[in-house]
């Protein structure tokens, strides 16, 4: 049974079966005593990404917040609307044409 899923898995995931079975082997006189070093190389470099996501994170929220700040700003900060009187568009002709007729 055990051989039969090991055949799934290889087939499924053949690369991560690959690196199970070398992290399963990790011995430091194979590979010529890296395998310990670049693993704990590995962990460092995960332990960094993760502190720069959290730093993104952080921003990310901090943005947010400034965007919250400036919208709530923004809607109290809006002037009272005047509404725009109605398009006089006979009145508006009349004053081209009256315009047009005093140049010509």
């Amino acid at each position: 049974m055990k051989q039969f899923l090991a055949n799934i898995a290889q087939r499924l995931a053949p690369r991560t079966v690959t690196n199970l079975r070398r992290l399963n082997t990790l011995d430091p006189e194979l590979d010529g005593g890296r395998g310990l070093p670049r693993l704990m190389s590995y962990e460092r470099e995960v332990r960094e990404l993760r502190r720069e996501v959290d730093e993104l994170r952080r921003d990310n929220r901090r943005v947010a917040e400034l965007y919250d700040v400036f919208f709530h700003w923004a809607h109290q900060n809006v002037g009272t609307r005047v509404p725009t009187s109605e398009v006089d568009a006979p009145g508006t002709v009349k004053r081209v044409t009256d315009a047009l007729s005093r140049d010509a």
